[in-house]
């Protein structure tokens, strides 16, 4: 079994998408743009984090295209500075999205204006896809 290069969860406000060192696949993309494109009015906040894996040029597109039909607050946090570039280029089409340092989260959190009980999941959702992306188990909880 291959393990995900991308994987992706959401809240009741936030579209979580954590990226590993890998760009997605093309199968992951399309199944991430259709989660994306069938969001609740509730949820238009996206929270990205990656190890360095971003979308191909061709997936930029269809994220571009997205992005400027649709009112979304985008936090990306990363220290990958290819995928910095990608966020900024996509600044131009959508001035809501804002790049943070990886391991900054709660910023980023702060950013999108996501607090309290919703920001602790968020936290744990996005611990849960690094550890699966990397191949490691989760731990239980105690």
């Amino acid at each position: 079994m291959t393990r995900p290069s991308m994987l992706f969860d959401t809240t009741e406000h936030v579209l979580i998408a954590v990226h590993g060192r890998e760009p997605p696949s093309d199968e992951e993309w399309e199944s991430y743009m259709v989660a994306a494109g069938s969001l609740p009015p509730t949820c238009t906040k996206t929270l990205v984090v990656t190890a360095g894996g971003g979308p191909n040029a061709k997936q930029r597109a269809s994220i571009n295209d997205y992005v400027s039909k649709t009112a979304l607050t985008v936090a990306i946090c990363t220290d990958a500075l290819l995928v910095r570039q990608i966020g900024t280029a996509l600044s131009w089409f959508n001035p809501r999205v804002k790049a943070f340092r990886g391991s900054d989260v709660v910023a980023a959190l702060r950013y999108l204006e996501i607090t309290g009980p919703e920001a602790a999941l968020v936290q744990h959702k996005v611990t849960k896809m690094r550890l699966e992306i990397e191949g490691r188990p989760s731990r239980a909880p105690r």
